[in-house]
């Protein structure tokens, strides 16, 4: 249940971000993978952006979760549409049920007007990120939240950039990692599940922080590339969510499949074509 009511009267248009935290911690841990600076961050972006463009937004990402809220709920107030990837159908459905339920009943719109989740891979050529063009729309912001290796982030980078504006925003989960094609922590971490042994490192298989090559590329192809991490960087330190999962935070160390690099984990670029 999340039609709760929330007793804010009309403070939800006038402190957005309380309002948009307050929903995001009542997701269960498995719908909940960023931290609430990271989502309070993508918030700010899009109203930054907005002030730039004068226009309603077309947003993307690839994967879903908090962020679904946080670019939800900047359509709902300012205007705009948005596109979610993600193979998980059970996922999309059951963010959709939540949004419904607590800003889409608040806010009084319907989250089918606003929202297009995709239950497919978004390199897919026929049902991914390549269908905006067809649409006859140009994005001008992509969270990408997926499969976190450099040659995977890459071609969804490449997918957005045929759909992109001529000025947009790319940002980034996860931007620390250094898996260039294949993310062993993760596979051993299903394997552990299985009793099964673990694979080794593969070869060629480090790269720079994810953060690292998506400057390096995007500022050797476009004339001007802006790093817009400020408001993450500001709140992290303190944010209370790397806190209250930290049980859950430590065994992923454990494991490999993360590091505390709070500092690290969120990226995003202004870029003008």
């Amino acid at each position: 249940m999340y039609d709760y009511n929330f007793g804010v009267g009309k403070d939800h248009k006038k402190n957005p971000e309380k309002f948009l935290i307050f929903i995001k911690r009542l997701l269960p841990r498995w719908a909940n993978g960023i931290s609430d600076s990271e989502c309070i961050a993508i918030f700010k972006i899009l109203k930054s952006l907005k002030q730039k463009k004068k226009k309603r937004l077309v947003l993307l990402e690839t994967g879903c979760g908090a962020s679904t809220l946080a670019m939800f709920l900047y359509c709902a107030l300012y205007g705009g549409t948005m596109y979610s990837w993600d193979i998980n159908g059970s996922k999309g459905s059951f963010l959709k049920s939540v949004i419904s339920e607590s800003m889409g009943k608040v806010l009084g719109v319907d989250v089918n007007n606003i929202w297009n989740f995709i239950a497919c891979s978004s390199l897919n050529p026929n049902a991914g990120v390549a269908v905006i063009k067809e649409l006859n729309k140009k994005a001008d912001f992509c969270f990408f939240d997926s499969w976190h290796t450099l040659d995977h982030v890459m071609l969804e980078l490449k997918a957005f950039e045929i759909v992109a504006s001529s000025k947009f925003v790319v940002a980034f989960d996860d931007a620390y990692y250094t898996k260039k094609h294949t993310n062993d922590s993760y596979i051993n971490m299903l394997r552990y599940k299985l009793n099964l042994k673990k694979i080794k490192q593969p070869k060629n298989n480090v790269c720079k922080p994810l953060s690292i090559e998506v400057e390096n590329y995007l500022k050797a192809k476009y004339k001007k590339v802006v790093k817009i991490n400020k408001s993450y960087k500001a709140n992290c330190r303190r944010d209370i969510y790397f806190n209250y999962f930290n049980f859950d935070r430590e065994f992923t160390f454990n494991i490999g499949m993360a590091k505390d690099k709070k500092t690290k984990l969120f990226a995003a670029f202004s870029v003008e074509k």
